[in-house]
Parts: structure tokens; C-alpha cells; sequence
């Protein structure tokens, strides 16, 4: 009969193996967590260390004070409806208001106090009465010399006489009327004695007498007509103000002598207007106008615009009975004859 054996536990060994750690994971966990503890601990003495130079005052603790709206909104009706107390006038403080008599008179002894040469105005050549005072004659408009020379640079003669307010003189021949049209020859033969040249210069002379209640129109004619456009805008009578009449004499310069002679239509043009005044200027003895031409201005006219005549003639004045005299006469205008010859040759 065998023997029974007993079963006996195997015997644990406690010797460590590769796999298994010698310290157990919570010592491990515990000192780590000590040693940051330590860390932080001697971080905060650090820093009390480096502020213990610090003076108190700047390290207090403040705090923010909200104010209530409320109460923000009392003390402001407070302080708008607080009542300053008015100063208290004394007896001596008081001023008494200076009367109008007492402020005259300190004026005036101020004013006397001021230096003579301080207030000496300068003189001037004043009219010794106010108002309307004793009346003056304008000076004389501008003479033809004045306005253009010959084209050897001499100056060219002027008839041209002062006239009165409203009125205008075109070689001595004066007019009155609110409206005016000067009918110019320009012809080829104007230029051999300069005499279109002094004629534009008593056109230039005749415009500067009138005002700017007055029209005026130049007509300048050869076979054709040319009447004058200013500013780019169609031919009609133009105002004589100051601009019109400086535009004018600029229209005049430009004028020169060329082409022949043809008295009717220009005239016809120019009564088309209706003026006060027709000044007709030529040195044209062809053509003539016939006895039926100077009928027909006669009719179209109807005696309700004054024609002058001028007439540029060589030598003396003859005493024949021309066309221009007659269309003169038959039309209640004036006739002038000037001599060439004294303009001084081209």
C-alpha cells in the first residue's frame, strides 16, 4: 500500500524580475506630487523676498466704487438749483450813470487832447459846395487822332466838337436820338489819302459821346455790306455801354480799303434799323445816285430818319448840287465836304 503524501503550497519568491518594479506606483506618485508642492512653496518665498523692498503705499489694495445713477442725478439737481448768494453792495461800490451832457463834454475834451497832426487830413481837390453845386462841362470825346494814325504813323486830323448830354457830332454834323447807324464807304479808293482811316477814327470819336441809353450800328460798304457783329451774335443795334464801345473800336481796326462802290443797298440796310440818325460817308463820285434811287429812299424813309451826308472830295468844294447833297436835303439831314488832300497821301 503506497503512502499518502500532503500537498504543500509552492514558496513564493520574492526576488524581482525584469517586469515587475521594485517600488510600488503610489510611493512613486506621492513623492513626485510632494516634490512639485516643495517647487511652488519656494516659488511664493521667492517672490515675498523680492517685493520686501517695496514701499507699503505701493502695493495697497484699491477698490472701485460704482456710484448709484440715482444719486449721481441728486447731487447734479443739487448743485444746478443751489442759489449763490447775490454780493452785497455797499455804499461805496455803487456807480451813478453819467448823463448824456456829461458824456458830450468828456467827448469833447478827449477830442481837443489829440494831437493836431494826428487828425490833419490831406488835401483834396473838392468842389466848394455840396449838392448839386454849379454844373460842369464833360471834356471833349476822343479825337480821331487819338484813336487811330495814318499809316505813315502821322496823326490824322478830327472835326469832332464836344456835344451836350444825348446828343453826338460826326464831322461837326451834331444829332440828337436814342438810336444811331454810321454807313461807311471801304471802297479801294478810301485808301489812297488815308481817309478810311480817318474816318473810322470819327466813327471811334462819335461813339464815345454816346451813353448807354443810346444803339448804335456801323455799316461798312463796298459792292457789299458788312454790318457789325459783336460777341459772336447776330447784327443789331448794340448799347453804348462801355464794352460795346471798346468792342467796336476793335470791329473798326479791322477794317481795311478794298473792292468798288455801291451806295443802295447799305443805305437800304441801314434804314431797316428805324434809327434817329444816318451818318453816309463816300468818296465815290461813281455812281450816282439816280433822280429814282433817291425817290425810293425817300419813300421807304418817309421822313421818319434824319440822313447826313458826308462827302470825302480832292481840292475845293464846288458849288454843284451832287446827290449827296440832295439825298441830305430831301431826308431833313445835314451836309459836310472835306477835303482829301490835307489827310496826306498813303
Amino acid at each position: 500500500m503506497s503512502r499518502k503524501h500532503r500537498w504543500t503550497p509552492p514558496k513564493l519568491s520574492y526576488q524581482a524580475t525584469p517586469d515587475q518594479p521594485t517600488v510600488p506606483s503610489w510611493i512613486v506618485s506621492i513623492c513626485l506630487h510632494g516634490t512639485l508642492m516643495f517647487c511652488f512653496a519656494a516659488g511664493l518665498q521667492s517672490c515675498e523676498r523680492g517685493q520686501s523692498g517695496a514701499s507699503e503705499e505701493n502695493f495697497r489694495d484699491v477698490g472701485i466704487y460704482v456710484k448709484d445713477a440715482a444719486e449721481q442725478l441728486e447731487n447734479n439737481v443739487a448743485e444746478d438749483t443751489a442759489e449763490t448768494p447775490a454780493p452785497e453792495l455797499s455804499q461805496d461800490n455803487t456807480e451813478t450813470v453819467p448823463t448824456e451832457a456829461e458824456l458830450a463834454k468828456a467827448a469833447a475834451e478827449s477830442l481837443n487832447n489829440i494831437p493836431s497832426d494826428l487828425v490833419k487830413l490831406p488835401d483834396l481837390d473838392t468842389p466848394s459846395v455840396i449838392g448839386a453845386g454849379q454844373a460842369f462841362s464833360m471834356p471833349a470825346p476822343a479825337t480821331a487822332a487819338n484813336v487811330f494814325e495814318s499809316t505813315d504813323g502821322a496823326p490824322v486830323a478830327a472835326t469832332t466838337q464836344s456835344t451836350k448830354h444825348g446828343e453826338t457830332s460826326f464831322f461837326d454834323i451834331k444829332a440828337a436820338g436814342s438810336k444811331f447807324v454810321y454807313v461807311v464807304d471801304y471802297s479801294s479808293s478810301m485808301g489812297f489819302y488815308n481817309q478810311l482811316s480817318v474816318a473810322k477814327g470819327e466813327v471811334a470819336a462819335s461813339l464815345q459821346s454816346l451813353d448807354s441809353t443810346q444803339q448804335f450800328q456801323v455799316i461798312f460798304y463796298n459792292t457789299n455790306y458788312r454790318e457789325m457783329s459783336l460777341s459772336n451774335r447776330p447784327p443789331t443795334t448794340w448799347w453804348a455801354t462801355n464794352i460795346r464801345k471798346n468792342q467796336a473800336r476793335q470791329y473798326l481796326s479791322a477794317i481795311g480799303p478794298e473792292g468798288g462802290t455801291a451806295h443802295m443797298p447799305a443805305l437800304k440796310k441801314a434804314l431797316s434799323y428805324s434809327p434817329e440818325n444816318i451818318f453816309l460817308l463816300t468818296d465815290a463820285e461813281q455812281p450816282i445816285m439816280s433822280a429814282a434811287d433817291l425817290n425810293e429812299i425817300k419813300q421807304i424813309n418817309r421822313g421818319k430818319t434824319a440822313i447826313h451826308t458826308v462827302e470825302f472830295g480832292r481840292g475845293g468844294n464846288l458849288d454843284v448840287d451832287n446827290f449827296l447833297k440832295k439825298l441830305a436835303r430831301e431826308n431833313g439831314g445835314s451836309y459836310r465836304y472835306r477835303d482829301v488832300t490835307k489827310f496826306g497821301r498813303r
